[in-house]
């Protein structure tokens, strides 16, 4: 009787001891856990006060959409990222979609240390292009303005500058100094650098073969230890300061075209202090046209011209869903006139016409257009007209696009997107 007691008693106080700690630990969570979350909670009205029209319900909660994918992307760069063992991760793509990505480029990013010794190594590939930026400021890698706007750019690798082998692959030292007896590929990582950015241009989506890459700092045990709570802490706390620095940056930036450029026009913009790259310009634009309403782009297609490219953003300056939307078009997929000329209709309603660029539902937004190595910069004219009457502005001989070839297009063009590497 007393041992069956004693047991009871002892099971009681087992229980309200552990239910005394479980509550304790709810109350030390949710301190915490609340000064992750509580600032994210009035950054969708702050940001939704800089819209052009902040009361329409569908924007606002494609405005919420944009947050939360923002935020999605914070966790890859805060919390997954880390210069002192580095991995390339997507920072954009059609899911990361901030800052006008161009939807024939693949993204990757790292955070890096100015005094790391980096090896990059992998196979080159098919794509166009495959460059490396090297970057300072915390911008990129942690949402934080403490260089200028973005940072500036230190250095512009391309892959072709360096060795490859018969059978595609390579490998290159990124540091300070060249290492002592080392003779092959070497780039120089110079004082301040923060960050890599990383572009893949593709033309042909479907067939071309991405590059593969990876990176490895040598001057660092292989194995990575255990995140103290401290640089949890740190990284943790930068999640909402991360996600509120890209979505304002990117809403005031095509603001900003729309406001300097001109709506229905489209012109060359220096962005030299976020992405300087010496071979290409970048020209922008916005749009605004009504369901009857179409605008004509028109320019001259230089001589020489290692890429260009073409597509449409919207008022947060998001690249439009180009899976499954003709927003985006390239020298591969514009049909060009005998005359060397590149004439393209952007559109809420289908023309007909093989150089679409649909609006994707959209009434207002922006262009971007890019320009890479080109013997000549490219001038554009733009008309705005009634969609009916698209075809007065193209050869005679333009092919007809019926609802059906657009939609096997479509279906085409999906497919291409998920070939892709995109993580």
């Amino acid at each position: 009787m007393i041992s069956n007691l004693v047991r009871a008693t002892s099971i009681a106080f087992l229980f309200f001891s552990t239910t005394a700690l479980a509550e304790d630990v709810k109350e030390i969570a949710d301190k915490e856990w609340g000064s992750y979350t509580e600032p994210l909670v009035p950054m969708g009205g702050r940001i939704a006060a800089r819209l052009t029209d902040g009361q329409d319900p569908q924007l606002r909660r494609e405005l919420y959409k944009s947050i939360f994918a923002q935020l999605s992307s914070g966790y890859l760069a805060l919390l997954y990222a880390d210069p002192q063992y580095p991995d390339f991760w997507p920072i954009q793509n059609a899911a990361f979609n901030s800052f006008a990505p161009n939807p024939d480029n693949a993204y990757y990013a790292t955070p890096i240390q100015d005094d790391g010794v980096y090896r990059i190594s992998g196979t080159r590939g098919t794509v166009k292009r495959v460059s490396f930026q090297i970057g300072t400021g915390q911008f990129l890698p942690r949402g934080e303005h403490d260089d200028q706007k973005f940072g500036h750019t230190l250095a512009n690798y391309d892959l072709d500058s360096i060795h490859h082998k018969k059978d595609g692959s390579f490998e290159v030292i990124l540091s300070a100094k060249r290492p002592d007896g080392y003779k092959g590929d070497w780039w120089q990582l110079f004082p301040r650098a923060t960050n890599i950015f990383v572009r893949q241009v593709s033309y042909d989506w479907i067939h071309d073969i991405d590059a593969r890459l990876s990176i490895e700092r040598l001057d660092r045990a292989a194995a990575k230890p255990r995140q103290s709570v401290e640089e949890l802490e740190r990284n943790l706390k930068q999640m909402s300061v991360y996600t509120e620095a890209f979505m304002t940056a990117s809403v005031e930036f095509v603001k900003a075209i729309r406001r300097d450029q001109g709506v229905n026009k489209i012109a060359y913009r220096d962005i030299s202090d976020a992405s300087p790259m010496p071979t290409q310009k970048y020209a922008y634009g916005g749009f605004d046209l009504d369901a009857d309403e179409a605008l004509i782009v028109e320019a001259s297609l230089p001589k020489q011209c290692r890429y260009w490219g073409i597509h449409l953003m919207d008022e947060f300056g998001f690249t439009m869903n180009w899976m499954n939307h003709q927003n985006s078009l390239n020298g591969f997929t514009t049909q060009i006139g005998k005359d060397r000329k590149v004439r393209i209709v952007i559109s809420p309603r289908d023309p007909g016409v093989p150089n679409w660029l649909d609006t994707s539902g959209y009434k207002t937004g922006a262009i971007q257009a890019r320009w890479e190595n080109c013997d000549t910069w490219p001038e554009y004219t733009s008309t705005k007209i009634n969609v009916a009457d698209v075809r007065k502005y193209f050869p005679a001989d333009t092919p007809v696009v019926s609802a059906e070839a657009r939609e096997e297009n479509i279906r085409a063009r999906r497919k291409a997107v998920q070939m892709r590497k995109r993580w």
